[in-house]
């Protein structure tokens, strides 16, 4: 095991919340730091692996992460964006699965069209909010 290698569950952990601050504030970062967050945390490359494709030290590159994934913490210490899409997406999750709930009992056909309404704009600010995090994260 590489010496600055994770168990599997930590690291995963580690790789997505890396993804997820990449998605709200990686535009801040270089492309440098952004391509080396990259080939960390998502290709699993080591920093001896990294380092060669830079042609700089393994010191190098870990310093650059650190001090990229600290960037990252900052801003979002700052700013609390990728905290407040968490919670909103669980309010939201809680909000469809009650709708489903609802909707499953006998409810006169007036209330279940409304239902059906709010349970699909529901579903859609999940998929939307989902989307735009995939599509800037690692």
């Amino acid at each position: 095991m590489r010496p600055e290698a994770l168990d599997g569950p930590r690291r995963l952990e580690k790789s997505v919340e890396i993804g997820t601050l990449c998605a709200f504030y990686g535009g801040l970062l270089t492309e440098k730091q952004m391509e080396m967050l990259r080939l960390h945390y998502e290709e699993d490359l080591s920093l001896g692996e990294i380092a060669e494709q830079f042609g700089v030290s393994r010191q190098n590159v870990h310093e650059a992460i650190t001090r990229a994934a600290q960037k990252l913490r900052r801003c979002e210490d700052a700013l609390g964006g990728a905290r407040r899409m968490e919670e909103t997406v669980r309010e939201l999750r809680k909000a469809a699965a009650l709708l489903e709930e609802m909707d499953r009992g006998a409810l006169p056909h007036n209330d279940k069209e409304r239902l059906d309404r709010a349970a699909g704009l529901i579903a859609r600010a999940i998929s939307r909010q989902e989307g735009e995090e995939n599509s800037h994260g690692l």
